[in-house]
Parts: structure tokens; sequence; C-alpha cells
């Protein structure tokens, strides 16, 4: 018998996710202007006024406080959900596939069509990672205490960086690569380093462990529909994340074309 979900934890993920997609649906509104070369030429008034939209939600103080806690309510969740599992290594290495081959679909994307959408390191590599050196340091000793002070110590770490702060490159450099992965440095489309994320998500295993030691959800409710939307976008959460940008970008070329636009 297949044991019943965590309600609350799909909701959360969900919730995370549906406001994951709606930055990314804000960031390729607000490039509109640089996705499409005869942008101003054409001129349309939905097309200016939602680019414009885009970019006062894209540099606004709502959007970067959000933007930290929705990353970090989905790595919290994400870390309880790491004490479920236990394949954790086989996860971590099926996403390092994965963000490998966001690297060489974003390359071919950049190189045909002329888009500027690659992706170096971005939150898929660095939710992989964070998983696989979750592993690692859980391996290492399985100790929650152990746990809580390196996490609290990549944290802090984070704080001390200034991780909302970032240095981007303008070239993909030998030299560049430690810091988009520390987080120090940004470069593409997509830029999210490990610190302090990964002490976020092995802080949400410590979580797991001490309110999910049986693995059954604590807040208790008679029903939940099998329909509910958020429900439902946390349970398929990994492909949301892989695809949603490439489908949001795919309709956005899709209308721009029907109205005149072109890359």
């Amino acid at each position: 018998m297949k044991k019943p979900r965590i309600w609350e934890l799909d909701f959360l993920r969900g919730f995370a996710i549906i406001m994951m997609v709606f930055d990314h649906i804000m960031y390729d509104l607000q490039i509109l202007n640089s996705i499409f070369a005869n942008f101003h030429a054409i001129n349309n008034p939905v097309f200016v006024w939602l680019d414009d939209f885009a970019r006062q939600y894209w540099y606004s103080e709502l959007r970067a406080v959000g933007h930290i806690f929705f990353i970090a309510l989905f790595l919290i969740v994400s870390g309880i959900s790491f004490t479920f599992s236990n394949s954790n290594l086989k996860r971590s290495i099926k996403l390092i596939i994965v963000a490998l081959l966001i690297n060489v679909v974003t390359y071919l994307f950049d190189l045909f069509l002329g888009t500027d959408v690659f992706i170096a390191f971005g939150i898929i590599h660095m939710f992989a990672f964070s998983v696989f050196l979750t592993y690692v340091f859980r391996k290492i000793w399985n100790n929650d205490t152990f746990i809580f002070i390196i996490a609290t110590s990549i944290i802090v770490l984070g704080v001390v960086l200034e991780f909302w702060k970032f240095n981007y490159v303008p070239n993909l450099e030998l030299k560049v690569i430690p810091g988009l992965i520390i987080g120090t440095n940004a470069y593409g489309a997509d830029s999210f380093g490990i610190v302090p994320n990964l002490g976020i998500m092995m802080i949400g295993t410590i979580i797991g462990n001490i309110f999910y030691k049986n693995k059954v959800s604590i807040i208790p409710i008679k029903k939940i529909n099998e329909k509910n939307f958020v429900t439902w976008v946390g349970r398929n959460s990994l492909t949301i994340f892989l695809l949603h940008q490439f489908v949001l970008y795919a309709i956005i070329i899709a209308v721009g074309y029907m109205l005149g636009y072109r890359i």
C-alpha cells in the first residue's frame, strides 16, 4: 500500500514553485526589448506595458525580499523531504546530469537563436549540488548538532559575503567558476550559488528529523482535494521546475511573432 503523502509539504513546495514561476515570468517580460530586435519599432502597447510593469517589479524591494523568502521556503521543504529518501545520492547525481543538460540546451539556444538564456550555474545546479553536499555531510556524521553547526556557518558566510549582492562577470572563464559555485559571481540568465542555500537546505533536514520523524503529517486535515492546484504543483515540482522556463519563453516568442515581433 502506497504511503499517504504529507500534504502540507506538497502545498508549501507548490506555493514556492508557483511564486518562482511568477518571478521567472517577470524576468522574461522585463527583457522583451532584448528578446525582440524590433521591439521599439512595433511598439505594441500591451507588450510595452508588460515590459515596463515587469521591470518595475524586478528592481523592487518586494521582489528582493520575496525572492529570498520563497527560495528559502523551497529549500527548507526540500531538506525535510531529504530525510524521507533512502536514495539521495542517486537523486543528486540525476539532478547534476539534468543541470549539465541545461548547460548544453541553453548554450545551443544562444548559439542558434541568438537569445540570451545561457545558464552556467543556475538554481538547478545549486539544488543538485546542495542535495549532494548535504548527503556527503550526513555521511561524514549523521548528527543534527554537527549539521546545525555546518549549516549556520554556511548561512553566516552568506551574510558576510552579502549573498544578495554578486558580481556579474562579462565572460565565462575558468577563474570565475569557483565564484559562480559559491555565489560571489554571477553569469548568464540564472545564477545561484550554494552559499547560503546549502545551509538552508541542511537546516531543513534537521527540521525533518525533529518534526517528521514518523514521516506523517503534523498538521491534521480531514480531507484535501486531490485536484488542489497548489498541491498538484508541489507533487510535480521537479517537472515544472525543469520545463516551465522553456515553455514560458516559447509562449512569449509565439505571441510576439503573431504580433509582428522578430528575434
